[in-house]
C-alpha cells in the first residue's frame, strides 16, 4: 500500500513538473520575431545618437504599443554595434529588442569580397 502511494504522489510530482515546463515554453518570446536576438535584430542606419534615439522609440511605439521601454544601452559584438532596450508590459513578460546599428545602406552582410582586387 505504501509503494503505491509513493508511487502516486512520483507521478503526480512528476505531472506538475512537467505542467510547469510547458506553461514556461507557452510563455518564452519568440526569438526568431524582429528584435528578439542578435541574428534577427532590427536594423537601423543612423548618424547620430539623437538618431539612434528617435529611430528606436518610434520603432517601438508601433510594433508595441503601450509596452514600456527602458533607455537603450549600446554594445558592440564583433565589428558591429547594437542597441539593447528591454521593454515590458503588465500582461506580457519582459523582453528584450536588439537593434542592430549601421552608418550607410550598404550592408556588410550583402558585400562580396572583392579580392584580390
Amino acid at each position: 500500500m505504501k509503494a503505491r502511494v509513493s508511487r502516486l504522489g512520483c507521478v503526480a510530482a512528476i505531472s506538475l513538473l512537467i505542467a510547469g515546463v510547458a506553461q514556461a515554453q507557452v510563455t518564452m518570446p519568440n526569438p526568431t520575431a524582429p528584435g528578439g536576438s542578435m541574428d534577427s535584430a532590427v536594423r537601423l542606419v543612423v548618424t547620430s545618437d539623437l538618431m539612434v534615439d528617435r529611430s528606436i522609440k518610434r520603432w517601438l511605439r508601433t510594433h508595441y504599443k503601450d509596452w514600456d521601454a527602458e533607455p537603450h544601452e549600446f554594445t558592440e559584438f564583433g565589428d558591429e554595434r547594437y542597441a539593447v532596450v528591454f521593454i515590458s508590459h503588465k500582461d506580457h513578460p519582459s523582453r528584450r529588442v536588439y537593434f542592430r546599428l549601421l552608418q550607410s545602406h550598404a550592408d556588410p552582410d550583402n558585400q562580396s569580397s572583392t579580392f584580390p582586387f
